[in-house]
């Protein structure tokens, strides 16, 4: 009878695999609220994880709602279970995975624009002057007395009627 009391705690101890983490690996940081406290990660199964709270920082830490923990580059919100004061001053704390907050990866798109050069991050005056620039050198060109004259007026209007005529013809199938 004794073997099978001991063996039902240890089935209820050990429902879930806690995978031990190297001391090195486990540095993270726990949210609550506007604090941050950092802290190590100890164990960690699919569950919750068991972490140690430095000695200065276990007064600041308050067992209410849900936390964030940032461990291994990912956001996890948990909401904690049991805390413990070591002898030393540090504190073990026990926390419950809630749900993962962490961002997927962003899936590039598989839609290509031709001829798309290198994209700045930074607005580029010169880029806007220049197209202003040659938008007024066309309209110049274009008008009926200079372009008449210079004889680039025909030239333009049929450009300008051509390029027309193709977006019309692309799009006629979706209208």
């Amino acid at each position: 009878m004794y073997q099978t009391n001991e063996a039902s705690s240890e089935e209820e101890q050990s429902q879930f695999f806690r995978c031990p983490i190297q001391a090195a690996d486990g540095k993270a940081t726990i949210r609550i609220g506007w604090k941050r406290i950092p802290v190590t990660v100890q164990e960690t199964s699919i569950e919750g994880f068991t972490l140690t709270v430095p000695a200065k920082y276990t007064s600041r830490i308050q067992i209410s709602g849900p936390w964030e923990l940032v461990f291994a580059d990912s956001r996890t919100e948990v909401h904690p279970q049991w805390f413990f004061n070591a002898p030393d001053g540090n504190a073990q704390l026990a926390v419950r995975r809630l749900r993962d907050l962490t961002k997927p990866d962003r899936i590039p798109s598989s839609w290509r624009i031709p001829f798309r050069g290198p994209r700045s991050n930074q607005n580029d005056n010169a880029t806007i002057a220049f197209g202003g620039l040659v938008l007024a050198f066309i309209a110049v060109l274009s008008s009926s007395r200079i372009g008449e004259e210079l004889g680039t007026a025909k030239y333009l209007q049929s450009a300008f009627a051509s390029v027309c005529k193709g977006i019309l013809e692309t799009l006629r199938p979706w209208m």
